[in-house]
């Protein structure tokens, strides 16, 4: 009698609930009230804007219709629940707090598709309609373009709901069979002058129509649009739309599936495919005796749920054993073996999941037979089952679904490959554009000067490049071709044009080092990152190399390198790091303990030394030896690495005749340490020594 109760205004803004009603989706009865030349255009031009206008005109009709649910429906739903009416339609509770609930579930998000619709009238078809009003002139299609572009970002709400139209629609409809008061309620809406006849499912059902036909009237459009700049746009527009309903349609469907999953989850009942033999195995068997199917299948994208593809009963047998009954299931990525139970509608799965992927079927003699074989990861056979089926049509099927879900299978996952490698390549090319050049973790020449230069910025833990002792060939190509006049005992030799020497970083660092002075000795014994500074070349000094040796006390026979103390300040400086690196964690440890004294100039056996800085410089004792005195200056980092390089070409083997032909000569260790006395490096293989 007077009229649908006033809401609160939350509410009201919540459900679209109109004040003034439909008169602001109001427009003209025909578009030639718009156009006044309208008689002096051509045919075809006025099937055009036929076309058009009966977009717009159907786009008002459907906003009037969802405004029937809010206005009339759920209006009246609210209201005759905050006077204790209809509360059973919330499944009970307290009737505040679910009387929004009730609602929602009946109609869905309604309101957020009147808003997007009133967005789009706002923004896309109302300044074309507009446009024509003010100008006179024909609608115009190419205006519409923009926002049909970018369809799918305005009727993103139309996800949700078609994919909860189906539960709505189920629950309007128990309820009306529930609750005779619902019934009459809806009976009153239905009735209603504003209902326009429609029923509830009608208008429940109105989004779903709605949403699939606009592809049909831009289509409709774009056969009376003979001009190329339409079409173009017509197309593109016409494009866009069928990509979003794609899109609803592949998430409805993965909706559908999801819930089949749920229901065959549901019927499939404990895991048990052992019999513990006491209680104490079972405790520890209890953890890992689940099986969870709504986990993601392995190897294949997260969109791709899993389905029960078959199901049926059929006899098995295992081995010798005789005939069981038991019941299949089969998914997209599993077959179970299950046993139904007799109490209730659920089955126990018996047998180990067996992996479609590792699965492979074989027709028997019998026709109603096929096996089963399950393969390891070596392709080994792990179990056969023989499967006999009620039916000879029963074991094609179970044959033609496996193999057809073998093959699903295998291409969802070299799909998941192929794109997690564009993934992969993506991100390599996008971390090259950002940083061009070397990876910091390939060795490079510039390695140590660039790690110098970035000392000041970077922290000692960032900056720290630990050396490692390689043990290697020494080769290098770029090395000149030199006579080799080395007494190598025990260690590689640098040879000149081997290709092996490429590969090697380290190699290359060599290279560079033996350009800039000949005289420099390389073994195996590799500092790496540590800066080399070599004296000027001395024409008149012969090229010799001798033989490196390593402290008694800093090699482990059997053990890792011992791990030095964290570099000092200098060591920072210069880029170099103690780390694992033998010499440098000795030369260390003698600077904590003072300061290191000159070392003293040694001579080859041609009488001079491979590495003379000057004529006049004094010798002291021996390297870190009982009778050396601090110097009274500091010595630079570059200093001390060339005094190490020294002290280890000074320790050469003594009165040991050289060979007369270049044949290296087995020396074992006995030898050695009655040559070298007490300065002697304990190895594990024998060493030779050489001369060229």
């Amino acid at each position: 009698m007077f009229g649908m109760p006033r809401l609160p205004p939350e509410d009201r803004r919540h459900w679209e609930i109109g004040e003034d009603g439909d008169s602001s989706l109001a427009t003209e009865k025909s578009w030639k009230e718009l156009v006044p030349g309208h008689k002096e255009m051509s045919r075809e031009l006025c099937h055009q804007q036929e076309a058009l206008w009966e977009l717009l005109t159907t786009e008002l009709i459907y906003v009037r219709k969802l405004k029937i649910m809010t206005d009339l429906l759920a209006a009246g739903l609210l209201n005759l629940q905050r006077v204790g009416l209809l509360t059973e339609v919330t499944c009970g509770g307290m009737f505040c707090s679910f009387l929004q609930v009730s609602a929602e579930t009946l109609f869905g998000n309604v309101p957020s598709l009147i808003r997007a619709h009133r967005s789009f009238w706002e923004e896309v078809l109302g300044p074309t309609l507009e446009e024509t009003r003010a100008s006179g002139q024909p609608l115009d299609p190419v205006s519409l373009q923009n926002g049909f572009l970018s369809f799918s970002q305005r009727f993103q709400p139309y996800i949700l709901y078609c994919l909860r139209v189906k539960q709505t629609m189920a629950y309007a409809w128990e309820q009306q069979d529930s609750s005779p008061l619902f019934h009459t309620f809806v009976q009153w809406c239905e009735k209603h002058k504003r209902s326009g006849r429609q029923t509830l499912g009608d208008l429940l059902i109105k989004p779903h129509q709605r949403i699939t036909k606009y592809p049909l009237l831009l289509q409709a459009v774009l056969k009376r649009s003979p001009e190329a700049r339409a079409r173009e746009a017509l197309t593109a527009m016409i494009a866009a739309v069928e990509s979003f309903l794609r899109h609803i349609n592949k998430r409805v469907r993965q909706g559908e599936e999801q819930e089949s999953l749920v229901a065959a989850a549901r019927r499939i009942g404990p895991y048990e495919v052992l019999e513990p033999p006491s209680e104490e195995v079972e405790k520890n068997l209890r953890p890992f005796s689940t099986l969870d199917l709504m986990a993601p299948m392995l190897g294949v994208a997260s969109e791709h749920t899993r389905q029960l593809l078959l199901e049926g009963p059929v006899r098995m047998k295992e081995g010798r054993e005789g005939k069981l009954d038991v019941y299949l299931f089969l998914f997209s990525d599993v077959l179970l073996v299950t046993k139904t139970l007799r109490r209730a509608d659920k089955a126990k799965v018996i047998r180990p999941p067996l992996m479609l992927e590792k699965l492979v079927c074989r027709p028997l003699r019998d026709p109603s037979s096929f096996l089963l074989i399950h393969l390891t990861e070596f392709q080994c056979v792990s179990s056969a089952l023989t499967v006999h089926c009620p039916r000879a049509t029963d074991c094609a099927l179970w044959l033609e679904k496996t193999q057809q879900a073998q093959a699903a299978l295998q291409k969802l996952k070299a799909e998941e490959c192929i794109q997690q490698k564009r993934e992969l390549l993506a991100l390599y090319q996008d971390r090259d554009g950002e940083s061009p050049g070397p990876r910091p973790s390939t060795p490079s020449a510039e390695g140590s000067e660039s790690s110098t230069e970035g000392s000041n910025c970077r922290t000692p833990e960032s900056s720290t490049v630990i050396p490692q002792l390689v043990v290697t060939e020494d080769t290098d190509e770029d090395a000149p071709s030199v006579p080799d006049d080395t007494s190598d005992s025990g260690y590689g030799t640098l040879v000149p044009g081997s290709p092996k020497a490429s590969h090697f970083p380290p190699n290359r660092l060599r290279s560079r080092a033996f350009r800039r002075d000949p005289r420099l000795t390389f073994s195996t014994l590799d500092l790496r990152d540590v800066p080399l500074h070599p004296l000027p070349p001395d024409p008149q000094a012969p090229q010799r190399r001798s033989t490196p040796e390593l402290p008694e006390e800093s090699v482990q026979k059997g053990g890792s390198l011992p791990r030095g103390d964290p570099p000092t300040s200098s060591e920072e400086e210069d880029g170099t790091s103690v780390g694992e690196n033998v010499v440098v964690e000795n030369l260390h440890r003698a600077r904590l303990r003072g300061q290191l004294s000159p070392s003293p100039t040694h001579t080859d056996s041609a009488g001079e030394s491979p590495w003379d800085s000057s004529g006049d410089e004094e010798e002291e004792g021996p390297f870190l030896g009982p009778g050396y005195s601090p110097s009274p200056h500091p010595l630079r980092a570059e200093d001390m690495l060339r005094e190490i390089r020294e002290e280890l070409a000074s320790q050469r083997i003594e009165s040991v005749p050289e060979p007369g032909d270049s044949r290296p000569r087995k020396l074992t260790r006995v030898q050695l340490q009655r040559m070298r006395g007490l300065h002697v490096v304990h190895l594990d293989t024998p060493l030779s020594t050489s001369e060229v």
